[in-house]
C-alpha cells in the first residue's frame, strides 16, 4: 500500500469534525465549514489520504480582531519525510512523532489555520 492508502485506511472509521458523532461545538462546526473552502489545502490533504474533517483534535485557541485561530492535529500519520506547506490561510507541518511505537504511523500532521469570522 502507498502512503495515501495507509492514511485512508487508518482514518476510515474516524468521525467527521462538526458531526453529531464527533463534536458539535460552535468552534468545530465553524472549522468544518471553513476548512473545506481552502481548495488547495483539501487537495493536498486528500493526496496524502487525510480528510481535514477527520482530525483527531481541533482547537480554536484564540479569537481576536475578527479572526479565529485554530490548531488541528492528526496524531498518527503515514509519511516519508518531514515537510511544511502553506496554503493561503493554513500552514501544514508533518513531523516525526517521537512517541510513536513501531507498528503505528511514525508521523504527526498539524494544521495551523486562521479564519475570518463571519458576521451576520
Amino acid at each position: 500500500m502507498n502512503i495515501k492508502q495507509l492514511n485512508e485506511n487508518f482514518y476510515t472509521n474516524k468521525e467527521l469534525v462538526g458531526d453529531i458523532n464527533h463534536c458539535v461545538c460552535t468552534d468545530c462546526i465553524f472549522y468544518a465549514e471553513q476548512i473545506m473552502k481552502n481548495a488547495a489545502l483539501v487537495k493536498y490533504l486528500t493526496s496524502i489520504g487525510l480528510n481535514p474533517r477527520k482530525a483527531d483534535e481541533v482547537w480554536c485557541y484564540m479569537e481576536a480582531e475578527g479572526f479565529k485561530h485554530y490548531t488541528v492535529d492528526f496524531f498518527k500519520v503515514y509519511a516519508d519525510k518531514e515537510e511544511t506547506h502553506t496554503f493561503g490561510n493554513a500552514k501544514v507541518t508533518i513531523y516525526i512523532n517521537i512517541n510513536a511505537v513501531e507498528e503505528m504511523p511514525q508521523y504527526i500532521c498539524v494544521i495551523d489555520v486562521v479564519f475570518k469570522k463571519e458576521f451576520n
